[in-house]
């Protein structure tokens, strides 16, 4: 996240403790543009571009400053080229750095030398990054193919080491996510406030953020004062597990539900759509721990409707509401939208500045307190007496709205049944898919054929039909004269009774016209096409 801007960021930046802050890298035309929109209009397509280069240089001439500062400890010319191990030590060096968040320096070699060998043995997965780390720059110095590196091929290097650590933080926010899901209850995504302190006490992990920091966050569920949970998607965003590794930016765990999202928005093709098409969508729509096609509960139905129902009869995707629903329909990816302005991305430092609290861990006494006051626990001696919401899978809703946009829909609200009918998976295309196109096509060629007999009937020339023959200078009666007027009647009837649709004994309406017009402009090419009606044998 870029610093100032990140996404769940709901104060303004602008508040009296930030501006030195941007003011610290932000240069003075950026800040600028930013100052003058502010208020105003927003800001454009290219614009936005423009501020996305501008940030894009401000990172890469960061890194190129700290890679001289790193060849600097190292005793490397900054021109000319040099060897490629020692490119790569001082390149370590640089990585180093980058996982200190630039809080890095030493007075000599030998000084460079123990605080690097001490940082290895205190950084909790240090050999797994060392690892990434040896692939990313062994696989760029290797294609060089030259035995020596200069000073620009060196900070290419390093800026690819900050574009591409998301991929081996990635992997680390799994692992988290994967052991938080071990510490559940029975509500998904959720963590009982003791159950993340004892992983702490009797663990190795440093689950320690205090309460009121964790609510500042927007990570603690405190709907249930008396057993409050961490929620795992805002706990996993959340800035403790960051590395500010840059003055200019975070690096944090993904919005897993970012890519679920953007699959309905690619689908839908809009900013609202009915509620029964997102429920089908999001029925068949799997994620890391959410398998599909799924059948969604009842209240899961309800709430979506609901939705709805406050917004003419359509969902806005990008509404607090919705966030909120699919926080339900996805507990583990989706983060749990707050109220803007309940919740604050600070880092520990800024908490403590903000708050005047002395730490943002808490210690071991209040942790123990947390452990020995919850008697709802599972493994408490008292569990079970007086704990009944435990026993409850459903999670708290909200009905504030936040829209991004006004939505524009009807002036009364459509439609939407107050009753809704649970929605069943629907198959993968390809089950059903041949069947679906065989009764279309089916339909099709029926209609077809019901317009052209039609046609044919009711236009059919009425003088050729009086009689088959003549006997004794006669005419003689014709047994099917009544083809035209019987057909017209079942069509009608078969209109009456539904067997029929309007369009199409629109169409054999249209048809027979057609065919009688084209009978009186060209008679005797007609009568020549049709042959000798005489002589057929009814």
């Amino acid at each position: 996240f870029v610093r100032g801007l990140e996404p769940t960021n709901d104060t303004s930046w602008r508040t009296a403790t930030k501006p030195l802050i941007v003011k610290e890298w932000v240069p003075d035309f950026l800040q600028g543009v930013l100052e003058k929109r502010e208020g105003e209009r927003g800001t454009d397509f290219r614009e936005l571009a423009a501020l996305a280069a501008a940030l894009e240089d401000l990172v890469r001439k960061e890194a190129a400053g700290r890679l001289q500062t790193a060849y600097e400890l190292h005793g490397l010319p900054l021109s000319g080229p040099s060897s490629e191990t020692k490119v790569e030590e001082a390149l370590n060096t640089y990585f180093v750095a980058y996982l200190k968040a630039g809080n890095f320096s030493a007075e000599n070699a030998d000084e460079l030398n123990q605080k690097k060998q001490l940082f290895s043995k205190r950084y909790a997965g240090y050999e797994e990054a060392k690892e990434w780390f040896d692939g990313i720059v062994g696989k760029s110095i290797s294609a060089s193919r030259s035995g020596s590196l200069d000073f620009a091929a060196a900070s290419n290097i390093a800026s690819q080491i900050g574009e591409t650590f998301y991929a081996f933080n990635d992997l680390e926010c799994k692992s988290l996510k994967t052991t938080l899901q071990g510490l559940e209850g029975k509500k998904a995504g959720r963590v009982r406030l003791s159950t993340f302190y004892k992983a702490s006490l009797y663990g190795h992990w440093l689950f320690h953020e205090k309460a009121d920091y964790l609510k500042s966050l927007g990570a603690l569920d405190d709907s249930d004062p008396q057993q409050p949970r961490v929620i795992v998607p805002n706990y996993i965003m959340s800035r403790p597990n960051c590395l500010e590794a840059s003055n200019l930016y975070a690096v944090c765990c993904r919005n897993e539900c970012e890519d679920l999202l953007s699959h309905l928005e690619s689908q839908i093709g809009s900013s609202a759509a009915e509620p029964l098409k997102i429920a089908e969508m999001v029925a068949n729509l799997p994620s890391d721990m959410v398998p599909a096609p799924r059948n969604l509960s009842q209240p899961l139905m309800d709430r979506l409707f609901q939705v709805a129902r406050n917004n003419y009869g359509r969902v806005p995707l990008h509404g607090r509401l919705f966030a909120q629903w699919m926080h339900h329909a996805y507990p583990r990816e989706c983060p749990y939208p707050h109220e803007v302005g309940t919740t604050s991305p600070h880092t520990p430092d800024e908490w403590m500045k903000e708050t005047g609290h002395s730490m943002a861990a808490a210690s071991t006494e209040e942790m123990m307190q947390q452990v020995a006051s919850d008697t709802c626990a599972s493994d408490s001696p008292q569990s079970g007496s007086g704990c009944g919401d435990e026993e409850s899978e459903e999670l708290p809703w909200n009905e504030a709205e936040e829209l991004l946009l006004a939505h524009e829909g009807e002036k009364e609200p459509a439609g939407v049944p107050e009753t809704v009918p649970p929605l069943q998976a629907t198959p993968k295309q390809g089950d059903n898919a041949a069947e679906v196109k065989t009764t279309s096509s089916s339909s099709w060629l029926t209609r077809v054929g019901i317009v052209a007999v039609a046609a044919f009937g009711l236009a059919y020339p009425q003088k050729m039909v009086m009689h088959r023959g003549f006997k004794d200078d006669k005419p003689m009666p014709a047994h099917w004269l009544v083809v035209p007027f019987t057909l017209g009647v079942l069509l009608l009837l078969a209109y009456g009774f539904g067997l029929l649709d309007g369009a199409t004994l629109l169409f054999a309406c249209i048809a027979a016209l057609v065919v009688l017009i084209f009978k009186k402009l060209v008679p005797g090419r007609f009568t020549q096409g049709c042959g000798d009606f005489g002589k057929l044998p009814f």
